[in-house]
């Protein structure tokens, strides 16, 4: 999957606002330097300073200000525009990933995808580029003003700003390898404290505490090694810039005496070269972002390198009445291969590992498209389903269920087409045995944590049972252990009696059939 481009979504339009409301903070700089010009020579010979010329120097000033006033604001709306775009991005791609990859990735690493690289995306669009065109516009303008005032000014100054510039440049290039290993360093202390955290008082139980926290000081100590060495560099590149303002200054002063021009000149030229430090003084902070953007950039590209799942190819149907389950020479983690025919509508059992049933649920719900082999649905591939299709008519019971934090009618209705009304959801709640857990709660909007961690095993399970009663799928896997469960609900669930009922029982269980 590709990212977004940089300048589409109307980004490249705000940009050019930004241009624009930047060559009016030139225009408006270029007025200041002439109007001080003008005042000074009117002061030497001992004149009034003029009103118009003093309400265009503060009229410029306020132009300039409003100036950068909206352009920080388009900035950091496009910024912001760019980062959402990418974070879009790379959850739908993490989505149509197989399960199997994105299990195999630590959170945390997963995790700075969506925090840590989002803020370099977003100030290289918000504040990298901007600057970077307020500093190619302002230079030239800058330059002009200068030329016109007198080209010994321009003569003074370029040298010492092209120098400036280059050495800006070469330093911002050594940025990127700085900004890669501050980044690597600090990927790895996010990755292992997101480990760490939640078992923290485990860990400590253990008699790691004291392990773990110098592993952790170490850590940090490499990347504070890291990061000052990278703030030493963007600082200097920022110190850059005054230096080159004095060398200018000192230049503009001795060359202007030099060739007999007056305080006014002078006082002009220095009021321009001082409006042009700033956009020089951005530069460092350019580069940084640029460097900033380049590694992560390279990051989110490799998250999007990854294949999506084979599946959904043709988007069919189920057609109606039972669904036949039909598994060929399927390969299975365990070297076992499967081969075998479920009647539609029939309760029938597996016996397999527990890696070999972890492998088949995956596939049965769509999470990953078989290596080897087929399952056909009614003599349909899997992989020609759509996604809907699978979502809606395969179920898997597990204690396990997916639960995002939040209420824990969210969590009851997660999965579910249908939006039903709080009395229909109570009483399903009640009839899969969630009555205690709503008193406990205190209703459908009691919190529910991440995982279903404030609900017991049972509860989670229940909780299961009810989006299946919502669900109604046509096929229902199960593990051995929870089948019993299955058949208590089954009287009560009102589903199809036609539903393929799929269990699946530990490989040193007798394989047989359930009644």
């Amino acid at each position: 999957m590709a990212l977004p481009r940089l300048l589409e979504n109307g980004r490249g339009l705000g940009l050019a606002c930004v241009a624009a409301l930047t060559v009016a903070q030139g225009l408006a700089a270029g007025a200041a330097a002439f109007a001080t010009r003008g005042l000074f020579q009117a002061m030497h010979i001992g004149s009034t300073p003029s009103f118009a010329l003093l309400s265009v120097l503060v009229g410029a000033g306020a132009v300039i200000a409003a100036c950068r006033v909206f352009s920080r604001q388009i900035g950091e709306r496009i910024g912001q525009d760019y980062a959402r775009q990418i974070r879009a991005a790379l959850f739908e791609h993490a989505a149509l990933m197989p399960a199997p990859v994105v299990a195999a990735r630590r959170p945390g690493y997963m995790s700075l995808r969506f925090v840590g690289d989002m803020t370099a995306f977003r100030n290289w669009l918000s504040l990298g580029l901007p600057r970077l065109i307020a500093t190619a516009v302002l230079m030239p303008v800058m330059f002009a003003v200068l030329w016109v005032l007198d080209p010994v000014f321009a003569l003074a100054v370029g040298p010492i700003a092209t120098l400036g510039l280059v050495l800006i440049a070469l330093g911002g290039l050594r940025l990127i390898p700085l900004q890669r290993r501050l980044r690597a360093r600090r990927a790895k202390i996010a990755a292992e404290m997101t480990e760490k955290m939640p078992l923290a008082p485990s860990l400590d139980r253990l008699g790691r505490r004291e392990r773990e926290l110098a592993s952790l000081d170490r850590r940090c100590a490499s990347m504070i090694d890291a990061a000052l060495t990278h703030r030493w560099s963007v600082e200097i590149l920022k110190a850059l810039p005054d230096i080159a303002a004095g060398l200018a200054a000192a230049s503009i002063i001795l060359f202007g005496f030099r060739a007999g021009l007056g305080t006014g000149d002078i006082a002009a030229a220095l009021a321009a070269m001082g409006l042009m430090l700033a956009p020089l003084r951005d530069l460092g902070g350019v580069w940084n972002h640029r460097a900033a953007h380049t590694v992560a950039m390279v990051k989110a590209t490799n998250a999007c390198a990854h294949a999506k799942r084979d599946l959904y190819r043709n988007r069919k149907s189920l057609p109606k009445g039972p669904v036949d389950l039909a598994f060929e020479d399927l390969s299975l983690p365990s070297g076992d291969v499967l081969t075998t025919r479920i009647i539609g509508g029939t309760v029938s059992e597996l016996s397999l590992s527990q890696v070999d049933k972890d492998r088949l649920v995956e596939l049965l719900l769509g999470l990953d498209a078989p290596k080897t082999g087929q399952i056909r649905f009614s003599e349909i591939d899997i992989t020609e389903l759509s996604r809907g299709t699978l979502r809606r008519n395969v179920f898997f019971v597990d204690a396990r269920p997916v639960i995002l934090h939040g209420s824990l009618r969210r969590a009851l209705l997660l999965g579910c087409d249908d939006r039903l009304d709080d009395d229909h959801l109570t009483l399903t709640a009640l009839k899969v045995g969630l009555g205690d857990t709503l008193k406990r709660l205190g209703g459908l909007g009691g919190t529910v944590l991440e995982g279903g961690r404030n609900l017991t095993r049972d509860e989670r399970l229940a909780v299961a049972f009810a989006r299946l009663r919502l669900v109604k799928p046509r096929i229902i896997i199960v593990e051995h252990e929870n089948f019993k469960e299955i058949g208590c609900q089954q009287k009560t669930w009102g589903t199809r009696r036609d539903a393929t009922i799929l269990c699946l029982a530990p490989k040193t269980h007798a394989s047989r059939t359930p009644v």
